[in-house]
């Protein structure tokens, strides 16, 4: 869900436990606010101007996303609101923060289409979900008569529509919101990660208070993979891995006899390609701001500065996820988080000493020299060690973050497909694509293949078997063959008879039939 180049801006946030506290189901520092009007397009490409309702009749404008099912189950809601007043005397008006997959988001309000009544607006730069401090879905913003906010109402559960319901009778029918209906309630809270806000690491930590309910509290990724979080005191905690791309984060618990959701947005970014890039701001947790979140009871700041094992034992208190799995980046085990990481660095602590390959090149100098060939592996020439290698820990050697053949398909998804076909080279079917293919610098052009031609092949079949092998390369067919190969002077090769990676042919023949598509046997 959400991102996208569509996305042009977003501000810099404030603490989110501040913000939240602001929109809290009660109105808080919003109420008897002024609203701005907005204008925007609608799902059906029409214009939407606030200003039509805006101080003629109280509105009820409904942030939410399809991929939110707190959202989703609250419009059957919306809808009979509108239908219970009428447009003379409410006027709900959808927000959806949906910027991703416009056209998914067009199919599932085709579903509602005879029954929706209601204008749903594309929010495509955040513009108004920021103006309202949105930061957590679904947020429900009443707006009084006169265009003043009356009441905000944060999360969807059966307490909570009861709630917006007289919240919108007493405003329809008094003129103003029952003070009892619109006080602050504590609930769940996300601390951590900020709402619209993006990351470039491949997991994330979702740290919220339980506002005292008891959970359990489980954490839905993108309305699919559930974990559970770990609950103590008045803090609940669960470390999620993000897909790239958006990221929609739920934290579902019970709330009496109902079950009850708060949901964030993070975006992971990739540090190399194109297609996958958002304005939102970066998150880093380590900031005066967020910090403060956390200093009541956590010391934030490392004991023994200088003392390089005293400052890593400080860090695992909180990354304890760094360690205990089969492959651990060295200076962790034996106490060195500071030969990476600035422990003085301001305004955010822990930056990196230095950026990419750098950063990796001042204590692994000894294989500078190995990239310096002509041809590079392309996250290598843009220093990104990262994008293959996990700087703290993996289970697989080398810490690469995936077994190496499915490293290698989560960027040449081309190859993905060959995958399925009934004949596979055996590197290609164990996924050891090193075997043929240099990882980082190669002085081969093609595909930084570790030799050319035939002598690919010996590293593996040896002469011996090669000698046995009676069909001719190095000559001329005598006869052209579709999809069969020929080097550069026009002769056979291996890859005139044998595809590298699979086919549906025997021998991995790359014409069907094998080698009787050639010979007649």
């Amino acid at each position: 869900m959400m991102p996208a180049r569509v996305l042009r801006q977003a501000s810099g946030r404030t603490a989110l436990l501040l913000l939240l506290l602001l929109t809290s189901a009660g109105g808080g520092a919003l109420a008897q606010e002024k609203v701005q009007p907005f204008t925007g397009t609608t799902l059906g490409g029409e214009t939407f101007d606030l200003a039509a309702y805006l101080g003629k009749v109280p509105i009820l404008l409904d942030f939410g996303s399809i991929y939110c099912s707190s959202c989703v189950t609250s419009i059957p809601h919306m809808i009979t609101l509108q239908n219970r007043y009428g447009s003379e005397k409410l006027r709900v008006v959808g927000i959806n923060l949906d910027t991703y997959g416009l056209a998914r988001v067009r199919r599932f309000f085709g579903t509602f289409q005879r029954s929706i009544n209601f204008p749903i607006v594309l929010d495509l730069e955040l513009t108004v979900s920021r103006t309202f401090h949105v930061t957590t879905l679904p947020t429900y913003v009443l707006v009084d008569a006169s265009g003043a906010v009356a009441a905000t109402f944060v999360g969807y559960d059966d307490q909570t529509a009861r709630r917006i319901d007289e919240a919108v009778r007493t405003l329809v029918e008094e003129g103003a919101v029952s003070p009892a209906v619109a006080q602050t309630r504590e609930d769940v809270v996300l601390l951590s990660p900020d709402n619209f806000t993006k990351t470039y690491t491949d997991h994330i930590s979702v740290v919220g208070l339980t506002g005292g309910h008891e959970g359990p509290f489980t954490l839905r990724l993108n309305g699919g993979s559930e974990r559970q979080a770990i609950a103590y005191g008045r803090m609940f905690w669960v470390l999620t891995p993000l897909s790239l791309g958006s990221n929609f984060i739920e934290i579902r618990y019970r709330k009496g006899g109902s079950e009850a959701t708060q949901a964030v947005v993070i975006f992971r970014e990739p540090r190399m390609g194109e297609g996958l890039e958002i304005a939102f701001p970066e998150y880093k947790f380590h900031t005066p701001d967020r910090e403060a979140r956390c200093s009541p009871c956590h010391a934030m700041d490392a004991e023994g500065a200088g003392e390089i094992e005293v400052m890593t034992t400080f860090c695992l208190r909180c990354h304890s996820d760094l360690g205990g799995v089969a492959y651990v980046h060295g200076p962790i085990p034996v106490g060195g988080c500071s030969p990476c990481h600035d422990f003085t660095s301001k305004p955010h602590k822990y930056d990196l000493v230095t950026e990419g390959s750098d950063l990796c090149f001042s204590c692994h100098d000894d294989i500078r020299d190995k990239f310096a060939r002509p041809y590079l592996h392309g996250p290598v020439a843009m220093g990104l060690c990262t994008l293959c290698h996990s700087p703290h820990s993996s289970p697989f050697k080398f810490q690469i973050r995936l077994p190496e053949g499915d490293m290698c398909l989560s960027c040449h998804e081309e190859l993905k497909a060959l995958s399925s076909r009934f004949v596979q080279h055996v590197p290609f079917q164990e996924g050891r694509c090193s075997g043929c293919h240099e990882p980082h610098a190669g002085d081969n052009a093609e595909y930084l293949l570790k030799e050319t031609g035939g002598k690919l092949c010996t590293l593996c079949h040896d002469e011996e078997a090669m000698a046995r092998h009676r069909h001719p390369v190095g000559r001329a067919p005598k006869f052209a063959v579709a999809g069969m190969t020929v080097d550069a002077a026009g002769n056979l090769t291996c890859r005139s008879c044998h595809e590298p990676h699979a086919t549906d042919s025997e021998k991995l023949s790359p014409v069907a039939g094998g080698c009787a598509g050639c010979h007649k046997m």
